[in-house]
């Protein structure tokens, strides 16, 4: 269990805070490329406990800048883009993506008033379909060009939610490889049971609920340059399966990277503030050998309700039974009574490199999966298990043939 003041620590996001300010040293996807178009050109949003202003300029431009006029405290989500930046609706003043005022047409043209008007503004970014915001110190690093952001020839599509929790039981849930069999296996066949038609519940559940998956035989964890491997062993496998061989990334500090045969997905858990997240997914199919994926002008994006039609959480899918149980721990879980057990050697080593990156930020370090060498950043490709990539006919792709190393921390389940 976390004392107090670990909890504390760990969950509170907003300026000063020491969780704060390690988020603050990376870029955060707060939305999708197509929410800022020509009928919608500005997007109200949170982030790190900031409510800040998305808005894209008629060249094209993204900014993100604090959302009232200086002048007179109007909210500029009403402006109107121009070339040079965001013109405000009251008295047409313009601010461009560095927070300048850099028109002012009711003042006299003479004066130089404009140039000691500036608002907050943070550098934005577009990768892959989506809106990054890096709200930080300079210098500026380098915005991660993952694998799935920079593949050429797949179809993309993004979804999100907003949740009422806090970031970190939502990335907790990442480094715990067993709920798999109870929380999606058996209560989520149980709970979409519930909801099914009387006549058709009793074969539904007798063929669901017999079958829990298989039981988690050992589970390893594995520090990386990015931040944590996870690893499982099934009931009936050998350690030559890639879920044990390769296993999959967890991206310090919110990101789960996980796949199945042609699908890949970044799972962003986004500290809004100390109590939401936005929970966004970015997917990625790969076609199959020979094939070509349909052109897209744009990636699409949908957002999810969290709610069905009668007030209660979905759970249709797995994310969504992930998101439901992140959501019944409350806004902020209290971890000073928990009981962490054999199965949570992942969320101690996450809490571990948690506390180990406040330190390295308050001595002034940039702390891990920080990015400024370009040449490395051309396209990170990471490994996965039981998936495919581009231009490979097996799963794993160039990561097959890694040689397989004992996990720096191992626990059996048996």
């Amino acid at each position: 269990m976390l004392t107090a003041e670990q909890n504390d620590r760990f969950t509170r996001v907003g300026p000063g805070t020491p969780m704060g300010k390690v988020m603050r040293r990376y870029w955060h996807p707060i939305a999708a490329s197509v929410q800022l178009n020509e009928e919608n050109p500005t997007k109200e949003i949170r982030l790190l406990g900031e409510d800040l202003l998305l808005y894209r300029d008629l060249k094209g431009k993204v900014g993100c800048i604090e959302p009232r006029c200086a002048h007179r405290k109007a909210n500029l989500s009403y402006g109107i883009p121009e070339e040079n930046g965001l013109r405000c609706a009251y008295h047409g003043w313009v601010y461009n993506e560095t927070g300048a005022c850099v028109e002012q047409p009711s003042e006299p043209s003479d004066k130089k008033f404009k140039e000691k008007v500036c608002l907050k503004a943070y550098p934005a970014e577009e990768l892959g379909g989506l809106v990054f915001v890096y709200m930080g110190p300079q210098p500026v690093p380098l915005l991660p060009r993952w694998d799935l952001m920079v593949w050429d020839n797949v179809t993309r599509s993004i979804d999100a939610v907003m949740l009422p929790c806090n970031w970190l039981q939502c990335m907790d849930n990442s480094l715990d490889p067993v709920h798999f069999q109870w929380l999606h296996r058996y209560w989520g066949t149980w709970s979409i049971g519930r909801r099914k038609p009387a006549e058709e519940r009793d074969r539904f559940e007798r063929y669901t609920l017999r079958s829990r998956g298989r039981k988690h035989m050992r589970i390893g964890f594995d520090r990386f340059e990015y931040g944590i491997v996870k690893r499982r062993l099934m009931e009936g496998e050998t350690e030559q399966v890639e879920g044990w061989r390769i296993g999959h990334p967890i991206l310090f500090p919110d990101v789960l990277r996980v796949s199945e045969d042609y699908w890949h997905q970044f799972q962003y858990r986004i500290p809004v503030d100390d109590t939401h997240s936005l929970h966004l997914i970015y997917a990625v199919e790969v076609p199959k050998p020979g094939e070509t994926a349909p052109h897209q002008d744009h990636v699409p994006y949908i957002e999810r309700p969290l709610y069905d039609e009668k007030g209660r959480l979905n759970i249709g899918t797995v994310p969504e039974q992930d998101e439901a149980v992140w959501v019944m721990q409350g806004p902020v879980s209290d971890r000073t009574t928990e009981h962490i057990g054999v199965t949570d050697i992942g969320i101690i080593m996450f809490r571990k490199m948690i506390e180990d990156q406040i330190k390295i930020v308050e001595s002034g370090g940039d702390p891990i999966n920080v990015h400024r060498d370009p040449e490395k950043n051309k396209c990170i490709t990471l490994a996965t298990e039981e998936t495919y990539y581009p231009g490979y006919t097996r799963t794993g792709g160039p990561f097959v043939e890694t040689p397989l190393v004992p996990p720096e921390v191992e626990a059996s389940l048996e």
